[in-house]
């Protein structure tokens, strides 16, 4: 594990960033999905929500009660920039996701990079400071990945989202483990795949059954393989 997350003797606690997780797996909740905090997301280390196109203000109004009963992610897909202003004050991390936004589907790295550093400094007008990943896409070769990753860092990004286990490999050799990773799971056995491979987290679909094994599938691993 990087050596900017601490696991907790016998537990699966994660620092990172100087966030608090109670273990290293997210649950990834679709846009469609009403806002509301069920029973299951307490077992979960955090939560990723996406706003909903066209009624970010009125999803927003919602998130006030939901970010007190856990670690709040915000994925951003579309409008970015506005939508980057109406959530920060709620969101404990913030993911981008250029390759969706208006429908673009493989945006220029140059556009990425303005994107970016637009972000960045708008950040600077806020008390508080909240992380922002960037989120690669399951198209993104490995040639792809150098230029994204060194976007990221050069911008001053405070991590990256990766969707395949390959995908964290390549990520943390390009950044040398400098910046953090969360994968993105759909099994216990990806799961494991992408925290031996360098994440620090990694989120799955809404799936209490799905959460449940991917935790046991973690606690079952010897310490020093993750």
């Amino acid at each position: 594990m990087p050596f900017f997350a601490k696991k907790k003797q016998n537990l699966l606690a994660v620092e990172m960033l100087g966030l608090h997780f109670a273990n290293p797996v997210g649950l990834m909740i679709p846009s469609d999905t009403p806002i509301k905090c069920p029973r299951m997301l307490q077992k979960a280390g955090f939560t990723c929500l996406t706003p909903p196109k066209d009624r970010v203000l009125e999803w927003v109004s919602n998130l006030q009660e939901f970010r007190k009963k856990t670690v709040l992610a915000i994925n951003l897909k579309t409008d970015i920039v506005r939508s980057f202003s109406l959530v920060y004050d709620f969101a404990d991390l913030i993911v981008i996701d250029p390759d969706s936004d208006n429908g673009i589907s493989s945006p220029d790295i140059a556009d990425t990079a303005q994107l970016l550093d637009e972000l960045v400094s708008l950040r600077l007008c806020y008390e508080h400071y909240t992380p922002i990943f960037l989120r690669l896409s399951h198209e993104d070769t490995p040639d792809e990945i150098h230029p994204l990753v060194s976007c990221a860092r050069l911008s001053g990004l405070d991590g990256i989202v990766a969707p395949t286990a390959e995908k964290v490999r390549l990520t943390a050799q390009e950044c040398q483990s400098r910046l953090p990773i969360i994968g993105i799971a759909e099994t216990p056995e990806e799961a494991v795949a992408e925290l031996q491979a360098g994440a620090t987290l990694v989120q799955t679909n809404l799936r209490p059954l799905a959460l449940k094994k991917i935790l046991k599938a973690i606690e079952n691993q010897p310490t020093d393989t993750l």
